[in-house]
This record gives structure tokens, sequence and C-alpha cells, in this order.
């Protein structure tokens, strides 16, 4: 259960198998968030890779609401996996428990491919997060959660002497400065990068890359997005990688 929607384990009679149903909660029924479920829907259904759930079926609930048909994915999110070194997934995944860094590189750049590809096609997911991306009972990566992607150059134009501008929208405390600038006509694919660089920052440091008492402050640390200064053990070229994805400069 998210903020505005749920997924359900449901039956499909058919082929026999099991199913993910995104639903909208009962009290979200307001025409922006119907429109959101539909955009991700018709975005995430265009998109065909092995660590992006595929979509079977688009339909309506009996009160006219889009119901999002997906693959069931029997996992655990890559936040649980990491917060938890004695996690049975591990055991499951065969990996040596003395150092998982090799373990989580490796799930990170099967993340990169998934992302790359759809870039591919256009498309940029503004959200990557350990949250964000499913661990399989067979070492199965999958980036799920599409729904504040957007295909790029899909912004309005501006109008007079307006630019385009929406309030930001994603994770505070991975955003890069376009986001938290609310510029949406400079969100392309290393907007992506950058979340890509938070996320391998959250791997080597344990701790988000924006921290703060207030949104102003997280706000105000992914807008300047200042090099971080990593500690001697953090291995030299991942640490470049980090600085070089979260450059202030796209």
């Amino acid at each position: 259960e998210g903020g505005m929607g749920r997924v359900l384990l449901a039956r499909q009679k058919s082929l026999q198998r099991d199913v993910a149903l995104k639903v909208l909660k009962r009290e979200e029924n307001r025409r922006d968030v119907v429109q959101t479920l539909l955009a991700e829907a018709v975005i995430t259904g265009s998109i065909e890779h092995p660590s992006i759930v595929p979509v079977h079926a688009l339909g309506r609930d009996k009160n006219g609401l889009p119901v999002l048909v997906m693959k069931r994915i029997d996992g655990v999110s890559w936040r649980s996996l990491f917060e938890k070194p004695n996690h049975p997934a591990w055991a499951k995944m065969g990996v040596d428990t003395s150092d998982k860094l090799d373990t989580h590189l490796e799930i990170l750049m099967s993340v990169c491919n998934a992302v790359h590809y759809a870039h591919s096609r256009g498309i940029v997911h503004r959200d990557i997060k350990l949250d964000n991306i499913m661990i399989g009972g067979f070492g199965e990566v999958y980036l799920v959660d599409w729904g504040i992607a957007m295909r790029v150059g899909e912004t309005k134009a501006p109008v007079g002497n307006q630019s385009e501008y929406e309030a930001p929208v994603g994770t505070l405390a991975y955003m890069a400065p376009e986001m938290a600038l609310g510029n949406v006509a400079e969100i392309d694919a290393r907007t992506d990068v950058y979340l890509l660089g938070a996320t391998l920052h959250f791997l080597l440091v344990e701790k988000p890359r924006h921290v703060g008492e207030t949104i102003l402050d997280l706000l105000m640390s992914a807008r300047d997005s200042e090099p971080y200064a990593y500690d001697a053990s953090i291995p030299a070229e991942l640490a470049a990688i980090c600085n070089r994805a979260m450059h202030v400069d796209k």
C-alpha cells in the first residue's frame, strides 16, 4: 500500500496463475490520480526488459477506475536486504555473507541496464531508490513503481514569459537539482543518473544523499549538490563515480 494505491494478489483463472493488481484507494478517485495510474500503465506497458515488471492488461473496476494487471513478483525489496544482513533471501541467493558489496554492485548494474533501456525509449523513471527495487527468489532484479515516470520532451511549451515548472516530485532525500527546483524542462536521462549515484551513495555510507531537519533543508541540499567528502574506507573509484553522477552540473 502506498500513498495513492494498493497492490493486491489475485488469481487469473484462465491461465491458472497469480498476478498483481495495482488499484487506487477508494478515496483516491481524483482525475489527476486516475491519470497518473493510466500514465504508469501506458509507460510501463511500452517498455519490455527483464528488469521491468511486465504489464499483462489494463482494465476498469466496477466503479470505472483503472486496474493494472501485472506480473506477480515473489521477492523482497532491496532495502530489506540491505538493512537485514541475516535476511533469508541472502541464503537463497547463495551470497557470501562476509562481503556483500559485490552483490549490491551487481544489483545496481542490473538497475543501470534497465534504466538505460528506458532512456533509449525516451522514458525517465524519476524515483530510483532501494525501496523501488525488488529482488526475486532467484536473484532477479526489478525496478518498480513507474508512477511518476515521464517521457522526455512531453512538457508543455512555455507561454509568454512563463517557464514550465511544477512542485517537486520524487523522493527528497535523493533528488537531483532540477527536480528540487521543479524545472521539468531540465529533466532528462541525466536526472536518473543522479538518482543512480544517490542510490550508490546510500549503499556506501548507509544514509541518504540529502539530510536535514526540514523539507527546505533537503531541497537546498539537492539544489546545491556540493561534492561529498567520502572517508578513506570507501573505495576511491566508487566515491568518484558518486560525486560525478551527483554533480550539480548535470
